[in-house]
């Protein structure tokens, strides 16, 4: 192997030649200064020479990993921060603890939550996208453990309450997701021909995982949307929900009701009635369009139009 310095038009300095199994290599040396250049062209050489007699696994690094992974579509976020911190280390010599450490290191104020999403799911994103590669063994890493907030649940007389201090928009888009169970881009997402009132259901296109679905609509909230002025070609005339949350947030002040958001009102207060009407788990996801609960079995569970049942339900209880 016999590599050496080349120096480009615009002065900077590259390293070519050819590497141990006859290949031609050719990388920038990202520098100007010739000495720093024989620095770093002596450290390739050496890395080439350990790659030839070890293979690639003895010697890529977290930086060089985390840089394939990201160039094959890996997802970049949160990325830069960790490979700082791990920058140089061999990828095959890092063990969970490392993870762990270099997550608190990363973000030594922040909550368990972040260290979890913005440290150690990068991290493992690139080693197991290395272990893809033969580079390294897969690595499995315990999160840090997080305080699940506690949810409200609400009733009808919740929304009842709200619809005297709430834009009628806003009342009806709330409506619909304590009475379908619908997520809120479900509904910001409704457009007028998605609407069928003459038998009472809407038509969601295309939901978080990726599929459509036809939900039941209540009496009540039929009769609304059949006088619902229409606003940017959508049914609750919102385009991005966060638009709606300021307006909801003093609509609920007005009301002298707890702010609880679209989730709390919605999806889980819609889950809660049915579970106390011992729905079983499994046609709860299915009315309300959970992917699973509690990922069981990871699959859609299809019943016979437990999302009509469901509304029906709901809405003769408090009707």
């Amino acid at each position: 192997m016999r590599l050496y310095i080349e120096t480009r038009s615009n002065g900077w300095l590259h390293a070519r030649g050819i590497k141990p199994d006859g290949t031609p290599f050719r990388q920038s040396l990202r520098t100007k200064d010739a000495r720093k250049a024989k620095e770093k062209l002596s450290k390739i050489e050496n890395t080439l020479w350990r790659a030839d007699i070890y293979g690639v696994e003895a010697v890529v690094t977290f930086d060089q990993a985390a840089v394939k992974y990201v160039e094959d579509g890996g997802d970049a976020r949160f990325i830069v921060k960790v490979t700082e911190l791990l920058n140089g280390i061999r990828i095959a010599d890092i063990k969970p603890l490392d993870v762990r450490e270099t997550a608190k290191k990363a973000y030594p104020n922040c909550a368990p939550a972040t260290r979890n999403r913005q440290g150690i799911t990068p991290i493992q994103a690139v080693i197991n996208y290395a272990h893809t590669q033969g580079w390294c063994a897969p690595i499995r890493v315990k999160r840090f453990p997080v305080e699940k907030p506690k949810r409200k649940a609400v009733g009808i007389e919740y929304l009842l309450a709200l619809e005297q201090h709430a834009p009628i928009n806003l009342f009806a888009l709330m409506l619909f997701l304590h009475t379908t169970g619908r997520r809120v881009g479900d509904a910001v997402g409704l457009k007028p021909e998605d609407l069928d009132l003459d038998n009472a259901n809407a038509h969601v296109k295309k939901t978080k995982n990726g599929e459509s679905a036809t939900v039941q609509l209540v009496p009540y909230l039929v009769e609304i949307l059949r006088n619902l002025e229409t606003h940017n070609d959508r049914v609750f005339g919102y385009l991005d929900s966060r638009n709606l949350y300021e307006t909801l947030k003093r609509s609920c002040k007005r009301a002298k009701i707890e702010y609880l958001g679209t989730h709390q009102v919605g999806r889980h207060s819609f889950a809660t009635a049915l579970a106390n009407q011992r729905w079983t788990s499994k046609r709860i996801a299915d009315a309300g369009g959970w992917k699973s609960v509690r990922l069981v079995d990871d699959t859609y569970i299809h019943t016979n139009d437990p999302a009509e049942e469901a509304t029906d339900l709901i809405w003769a209880k408090y009707g």
